[in-house]
């Protein structure tokens, strides 16, 4: 049954992703998270937003706080509250979460959620050179490896604690390539037309390797462990990217037709070695808050950090491979951290809607053992 307090979701886009190092390179996190949320802002049947809140986890050079200069650049009026949230791979899927919140709570207009991450651009940085350097070597850390994929908690980077999960679950290197080569498969068969939005530097999605095989990918070394299974081949792509979505209340719509009901979420933690399979309770405490099962959910999008992570969840959570990451996932289309959360939902809504509607989970682990998850339903 409909009813005017309802959380719905107007618009959801997102960006071609970009290759790192590649046609989106040096454009930064702002310009592409503009380019992402112009679409929406432009149209005249949706309504205004009236707060604005942004995923980005690789913010260094973008200025202070983000959001609230993209908010001025979009062109929405002076007194539109904004600001960023970076909780690694989960920011902009708990950007949707918050502004559901605040809708729920009374929030007196739209809510524009989502995220943008530009891989490409994050830079080294120079500890210590603040007080002066005498003598000696130092080091450039570099952003994207320090504050991005290693864990401070377990001192592994993501793809080394994925090795332990991957042999303590008994995924083998064979199903985690079988997965990789299939995903490209599934991105370049599918049709993304009506989520992806026009970039003047890119007009597909540029990981994508449809030529892609499990026998060519069973050719890459192990990247952490030699005798290991995580490669260059079934680990995300590094990439750039964002995603947009404008939520309201149904009494907030206006003109508008809401695509989705957003109709739960839910988080878990585990511990940070288990990072991978954070999804499992987080989507187990959805469906049971919810009285559902696995079964009844039409489609899922799980984002592929890593090939082996996804098939550790699918595994527990028993989703059945033809409802899950049916365009394709993280793999082939990358994982440009900051904005991945909103791209799966944005993914997710448009391919419930191919397909005739229904109910859709978008879930992902994050660094440091976490599990965030969101329930859709789309409008008929």
């Amino acid at each position: 049954m409909k009813h005017p307090q309802d959380v719905v979701i107007l618009a959801a886009q997102r960006l071609p992703q970009g290759r790192y190092g590649a046609s989106l390179a040096g454009l930064g996190s702002i310009n592409l998270g503009l380019a992402a949320i112009q679409g929406i802002t432009a149209t005249p049947a949706l309504p205004l937003p009236g707060s604005l809140l942004w995923g980005m986890a690789r913010s260094h050079t973008q200025g202070m706080n983000p959001a609230r200069t993209l908010a001025l650049k979009a062109g929405l009026p002076h007194d539109t509250p904004a600001f960023t949230l970076n909780m690694a791979c989960g920011s902009s899927l708990e950007a949707i979460i918050l502004a559901a919140q605040r809708l729920q709570g009374g929030a007196e207009a739209p809510v524009l959620a989502g995220g943008s991450e530009a891989m490409s651009d994050t830079p080294h940085l120079v500890p210590g050179l603040r007080w002066g350097f005498r003598m000696g070597h130092r080091s450039l850390p570099d952003v994207m490896h320090q504050d991005g994929l290693l864990c401070p908690v377990t001192g592994l980077l993501m793809g080394e604690t994925i090795e332990q999960l991957a042999a303590k679950r008994g995924v083998t290197r064979l199903e985690a390539d079988g997965w990789a080569a299939e995903s490209h498969h599934r991105a370049a068969r599918a049709d993304f037309r009506a989520e992806r939005v026009w970039h003047p530097n890119l007009n597909h999605d540029e990981c994508i390797r449809p030529e892609i095989s499990v026998e060519t990918l069973g050719r890459l070394a192990p990247v952490f462990d030699p005798e290991g299974q995580v490669t260059a081949g079934n680990a995300s792509a590094l990439s750039d990217g964002a995603a947009a979505l404008l939520l309201a209340r149904r009494d907030q719509a206006q003109e508008a037709y809401p695509m989705a009901r957003i109709l739960g979420w839910s988080e878990a933690g585990v511990d940070p070695l288990d990072m991978g399979e954070a999804p499992v309770p987080a989507v187990r405490r959805l469906l049971a808050a919810h009285g559902m099962t696995v079964a009844d959910i039409d489609l899922w999008e799980l984002n592929e950090a890593f090939s082996a992570q996804l098939l550790v969840c699918q595994r527990q959570l028993g989703i059945p491979s033809d409802r899950l990451n049916v365009a394709g996932g993280g793999v082939a289309l990358g994982h440009p951290i900051g904005a991945t959360g909103s791209r799966i939902v944005c993914t997710l809504l448009h391919q419930l809607r191919q397909r005739g509607g229904g109910l859709g989970v978008a879930t992902l682990g994050i660094g440091g053992g976490l599990g965030l998850a969101l329930l859709i339903q789309t409008e008929s």
